[in-house]
């Protein structure tokens, strides 16, 4: 194959990848990203030059590599993310044509060469690197290694170590990365030399010990666990993700003891090397891990390819494997954009909200989307507010109920049914409250209960404040009165004042939903303090000690 056929099927390669791949501009950041997007802009570059040539091991997982890329897209393009991927996608590309070029440097045929590079390029264990920013730091560290590698080979062994190094700065995976150079020398190379191993042993040694004696992951999912209850979990998990089957990548295990090629043997030690340090972790099991030993996978791949006798059934594995992994890429296509989709509407309304309320500076938060954590939110803050350390509390927080009661706070309430974030703002009383879910507690005065199924109950008076808008038809109250109540006192009637003006009442003579109405009105807008009375009170049979008033579903101004 020369060099012009190559390049033609690489640039045929990256043009299905992209094609393939499209769906992922209509994707968006999750917490995690969101989270690296705050802190990481607010570190000089100098800062990220120093933590890159330090030979020290950050126990705090500062990657400087990888989240100078977060840097930099943050400053550059903040939270437009569709221009966060065309350079994720360039790697993926540059990776694969890398596993080629490696491949031909073991003097593996081009065509088989071309199968472990395809293999490698539409995996769908690596989905969500070139879907997911948060990956780059898996990206670049195969970025690198493979540039290592390739550099190794080359016998250009100074810019090998700085390609080693960066990749170690990029993920510690690459902390493996010496044994598989001497994989290569002891197999591959003619003649040995193992005097330029040295300085690669001897940082990843240095990276290695540190990691031991600093580490400050004690008891969490980011702490080594050398059990097996830790290994079986990994292995399960891990060996699934490979061959997309389950436990299917196991069958990998008898073919370098069935196979006398030393290339297949080469391919199989950087596939296990590049796992070691993931099957001791079973609190962090991601598809995305994968990418780098993947590379290994595609050496064997492509040196199965080279057999004669295999040559034609790899060719067939080809052309069933990739429609398998195009079946796979919808299904990960659509539960990926799904999510992305609420991480959206969650993002944007709090966008919406500090561009109205720039001064807000406490936040309490009801709920979150699916698979969201509260990091992405102070990420969100921190990147919409500019302040670094956002006040925020989960609604059930000891600090919630204190923080709830500033004159400057608002609740963030997430809605999965309607999969949308409601903003309530203390400075901004809504006209309208659906009582049913976490109401604005400074809108509720004295005598409420908490909710329940839908509704909350008063007591036999009860107050609240909300915005009075202009031209206001009607003041609603829905309420959901149960059969018992009206068995048990008859019918209830309940009074409205609005400003400390008897606006009137109604009776309520018959049991279940239903919606009671009077007649207001307003030229100017304002608030309203309300104040709701009871007539008689309701103290059930069963022997709850309240005493209610009435089971309020939503009330306000229509």
């Amino acid at each position: 194959m020369n060099k012009p056929a190559g390049a033609a099927l690489l640039l045929g390669m990256a043009i299905l990848f992209l094609l393939a791949n499209r769906g992922a501009y209509k994707g968006y950041f999750q917490d995690d990203e969101l989270n690296n997007l705050s802190w990481t802009r607010d570190i000089p570059s100098v800062e990220f030059g120093k933590a890159v040539l330090s030979p020290r091991f950050f126990p705090n997982n500062f990657r400087p590599v990888g989240h100078f890329y977060f840097r930099e897209m943050s400053l550059l393009h903040g939270l437009d993310f569709p221009r966060y991927l065309p350079l994720l996608h360039l790697f993926h590309i540059l990776n694969v044509w890398m596993v080629w070029m490696l491949a031909r440097r073991l003097v593996l045929p081009p065509l088989a060469s071309s199968m472990g590079a395809l293999f490698f390029a539409f995996h769908m264990a690596a989905f969500d690197i070139y879907w997911k920013p948060m990956y780059v730091f898996d990206l670049l560290c195969a970025t690198f290694c493979l540039a290592s590698l390739l550099l190794y080979t080359g016998r250009r062994y100074i810019l090998s170590f700085c390609a080693f190094w960066l990749a170690y700065k990029s993920k510690e995976l690459a902390v493996m990365l010496p044994v598989a150079l001497a994989c290569y020398e002891f197999w591959l190379a003619k003649p040995r030399r193992w005097t330029p191993l040295i300085p690669f042993f001897a940082a990843s040694l240095s990276f290695g010990v540190q990691s031991m004696l600093f580490n400050q992951n004690i008891d969490n999912d980011y702490t080594f666990r050398f059990t097996p209850a830790a290994l079986r979990a990994t292995v399960s998990y891990y060996s699934s993700s490979l061959l997309l089957g389950h436990y299917a990548g196991l069958a990998l295990i008898p073919l370098p003891f069935l196979s006398r090629d030393r290339r297949v043997w080469f391919g199989a030690a950087m596939l296990c090397l590049f796992f070691a340090p993931l099957l001791f972790l079973p609190g962090r099991l991601f598809a995305a891990y994968c990418y780098l030993p993947l590379s290994g996978l595609a050496v064997m791949a492509a040196a199965a390819a080279a057999m004669p006798r295999l040559t034609a059934v790899m060719a067939c594995l080809c052309v069933l494997w990739i429609p398998l992994n195009m079946a796979q890429l919808k299904k990960n296509r659509r539960a990926t954009l799904a999510a992305d989709d609420e991480a959206r509407a969650y993002v944007s309304a709090l966008a919406d909200y500090a561009r109205v309320s720039p001064t807000t500076r406490t936040f309490v938060f009801e709920g979150l989307p699916a698979g969201y954590h509260s990091w992405g939110t102070e990420g969100v803050l921190r990147l919409l507010y500019g302040y670094p350390n956002p006040a925020l509390y989960h609604v059930g927080d000891r600090e919630a109920a204190a923080a709830l009661k500033m004159d400057d706070v608002a609740l963030l309430e997430w809605d999965p049914g309607e999969r949308r974030l409601r903003v309530f703002s203390s400075k901004s009383p809504l006209p309208y409250l659906a009582v049913g879910r976490p109401a604005p507690p400074w809108q509720l005065g004295e005598g409420w209960y908490e909710p329940e199924n839908g509704f909350r109950w008063t007591g036999p008076q009860a107050a609240a404040r909300l915005a009075w808008p202009r031209e206001t038809a009607a003041f609603e109250l829905v309420v959901n009165v149960p059969p018992r109540q009206l068995q048990e006192t008859g019918p209830a009637r309940v009074a409205l004042r609005l400003n400390g003006i008897d606006i009137g009442s109604r009776q309520v003579t018959q049991s279940g939903l239903q919606t009671l109405r009077w007649p207001v009105r307003r030229e100017v807008p304002g608030t309203a303090a309300v104040d709701l009375a009871v007539t008689p009170e309701y103290r059930p049979a069963n022997g709850d000690p309240r005493r209610l008033g009435l089971a309020v579903v939503a009330f306000g101004f229509r």
